[in-house]
C-alpha cells in the first residue's frame, strides 16, 4: 500500500470524523422540536368535554407502507392517548364504524355527513369525536411519521384541537426532541443509547411523534 494511499485515507478519515463532529454538535445546539402546526379553540377544554370516541386511525389506503404502519401505531396512539387522561377514551372499532355508517374510516377533512356525529354519540354516549389520520410513515432512517388529528364535539360540530404535524428524523431539532422524550421514558442518561433506540425503531419513534402531538392538547 503506497504511502499516498494513506495519506489520502487518513486524511479521508479525519474529514468523516470531523463531519461527525459537526452533525453532532449541530444536534447538541438545536432547541428541541415543538409542535407549531395546531388550532385550539380555547386554552382549556370545555367543562362537559369528559367522554371521546376515538375513531380508526387512517392511512392512504393505497399505500402498503402507509398501512401497515397505521397497524403498528394505532395501539401506541391510543396508549398515549390515555396518558394524557384529558378525558375517557372510547376506542372505535372498525366493524363497529361500518355498521354505523357502512365505513371503516373517516377523516375529518372528507366531506363528514351531518348525521356522522350524531350516529356516534348516540352509540357510544361521547360529548367528542376524535378524528385520527397517520399522515406520513417513513419506517426506515431517516425515520418520518405525521399525524393529522381533529377533536371535534358531537352537539354543535366545534373543532376544539386540531394538529398538522410531521416528525422527521432527519431534523437535529426533532432527534433533540425524541432524545429527550426518550430519557425521560427509559431512563437512559447516554444520548448513544437514545438516539439507536428512539431514531432507528419506527414503534418508538412512533411513540415520541404520537406523545408531541397529543402534547399540544388544550389543557383540562
Amino acid at each position: 500500500m503506497s504511502r499516498s494511499f494513506n495519506a489520502w485515507l487518513s486524511v479521508g478519515l479525519l474529514l468523516c470524523a470531523g463531519c461527525a463532529e459537526q452533525n453532532q454538535l449541530r444536534r447538541s445546539m438545536a432547541k428541541p422540536y415543538q409542535p407549531a402546526n395546531l388550532h385550539q379553540s380555547a386554552s382549556h377544554l370545555p367543562p362537559g368535554l369528559r367522554r371521546v370516541a376515538v375513531l380508526p386511525l387512517t392511512a392512504e389506503e393505497k399505500d402498503a407502507t402507509a398501512q401497515s404502519g397505521s397497524a403498528t401505531l394505532e395501539p401506541i396512539f391510543l396508549a398515549e392517548l390515555r396518558k394524557r387522561g384529558a378525558f375517557e377514551v372510547v376506542p372505535v372499532t372498525r366493524e363497529q364504524l361500518r355498521v354505523w355508517t357502512g365505513r371503516t374510516g373517516w377523516r375529518q377533512e372528507e366531506t363528514v355527513p351531518a348525521e356522522l356525529l350524531a350516529k356516534i354519540q348516540a352509540q357510544t354516549f361521547c360529548d367528542a369525536v376524535l378524528f385520527d389520520h397517520l399522515s406520513v410513515y417513513r419506517p426506515y432512517p431517516p425515520l418520518a411519521v405525521g399525524w393529522r388529528l381533529s377533536l371535534i364535539t358531537c352537539d354543535d360540530r366545534v373543532t376544539h384541537w386540531s394538529v398538522d404535524e410531521v416528525f422527521d428524523a432527519g431534523s437535529p431539532a426533532v432527534i433533540k426532541a425524541a432524545q429527550t422524550y426518550f430519557r425521560g421514558q427509559m431512563n437512559q442518561p447516554s444520548v448513544e443509547l437514545d438516539s439507536t433506540a428512539v431514531l432507528t425503531s419506527p414503534r418508538r419513534f412512533g411513540q415520541y411523534s404520537a406523545a408531541a402531538a397529543l402534547g399540544t392538547l388544550p389543557a383540562r
